[in-house]
């Protein structure tokens, strides 16, 4: 078994205020998949040496993994700067010795491997990984320290919370200032999503809720880049279990909603749901820009509300800190819209034929009455 998180020995980390961290998502565990590591990695195949040949002698990351009947517990993860084949093989080769011990409780297993290349291990996106695989609590089972801890111990793009005892992102000391200009715009506050049915503003961007089961057996979801909600549906009643999307916001619609469904489906089994006949359901919205000022609209909507869905945070906060065109209350935090903008955009072309008709009644109003 991993050893947790209490049994590491403390260390020192720079840590900024509670309030201003935002947790780095946890890794679901080393037998569970996990969609925030699927992305990132190739496929899982086994050590063969034609296999292991094939991994690029480039830095990057090696995953090393225990296959044995129905489950994958992943066991290994090596970081290597230089050339991870060769970390590789010697990682399978000592994986191949604690199989072949007849002592070992490990037993009819294969060794499956996975890996990443990347260009630098300070990247970002390297960063982030390390501390998507810190937060979840239990090391792997052949590790004795954290993979990454080093990167993260230097890294300033993150900060170490002690309260949660996670790393997380830091929000930047002028997060909520803005240009001197501010108080000339006349602004207004974004409308909180309640994540109940319905939902104006939602109902407006997305498509209509549909089952889940439906959609991927008759092959409906697109196969294009956007985002999209999954619901717990039982009893007249519709849940927000969570918003799916990528890194950049952007996710594969199809190939997300599969591999989400068949990720979530064990909640249809939970007891306080079985007898309530429940079902998942789906919506999803194409998207092109998510920078866009509609698309920070929306992010605001759902950041303004007091809830989160069950699983996972909300995505945009990035993009609509440093969109220009909203800024923060500061008395309670809430995204503001500048009016003037958005009004000037929402004119229609239905408003705008009305608007002429109108002009033009009152035109012939006129003359009749001067006639």
């Amino acid at each position: 078994m991993g050893k947790s998180r209490d049994e590491m020995p403390q260390c020192n980390f720079s840590a900024k205020k509670e309030n201003d961290a935002i947790p780095v998502d946890a890794c679901q565990g080393w037998i569970n998949p996990c969609i925030f590591c699927d992305k990132r990695f190739g496929e899982w195949i086994e050590t063969t040496e034609e296999n292991l040949a094939k991994i690029p002698t480039k830095p990057g990351i090696f995953e090393m993994a225990f296959k044995s009947k129905n489950s994958t517990e992943i066991v290994s993860i090596i970081l290597d700067s230089h050339d991870i084949q060769k970390s590789a093989y010697e990682s399978v080769d000592c994986a191949k010795e604690i199989i072949a011990d007849k002592k070992s409780k490990v037993t009819k297993t294969v060794i499956f491997c996975r890996w990443m290349v990347f260009k630098q291990s300070n990247d970002k996106n390297i960063i982030i990984l390390c501390a998507h695989w810190f937060n979840n609590g239990v090391l792997p089972k052949f590790h004795k320290s954290w993979p990454g801890l080093d990167i993260l111990q230097t890294t300033e793009s993150l900060t170490f919370s002690n309260k949660l005892q996670k790393w997380c992102y830091p929000r930047k000391e002028t997060f909520w200032k803005k240009p001197k200009q501010l108080p000339t715009k006349l602004v207004e506050v974004v409308k909180a999503c309640n994540w109940s049915q319905p939902c104006e503003l939602c109902d407006a961007y997305f498509t209509k809720w549909k089952r889940v089961e439906d959609v991927i057996a008759n092959d409906k979801a697109p196969d294009t880049d956007g985002i999209f909600m999954l619901a717990l549906c039982c009893e007249q009643k519709l849940e927000v279990i969570e918003i799916v999307f990528g890194p950049d916001i952007l996710t594969n619609i199809k190939r997300g909603l599969e591999a989400s469904y068949n990720y979530r489906k064990y909640l249809l089994k939970r007891k306080n749901y079985t007898s309530k006949k429940p079902f998942l359901v789906v919506r999803w919205m194409e998207l092109k820009d998510p920078k866009s000022d509609n698309s920070c609209f929306l992010y605001a909507h759902w950041l303004n509300s007091d809830s989160r869905p069950i699983y996972r945070s909300v995505p945009g906060v990035e993009m609509v800190k440093d969109n220009k065109h909203f800024v923060s209350r500061t008395h309670d935090k809430k995204w503001c819209y500048e009016i003037d903008i958005f009004k000037q955009n929402k004119t229609t072309k239905f408003k705008q034929k009305r608007h002429l008709l109108s002009d033009l009644e009152e035109d012939i109003c006129f003359n009749c009455s001067n006639n």
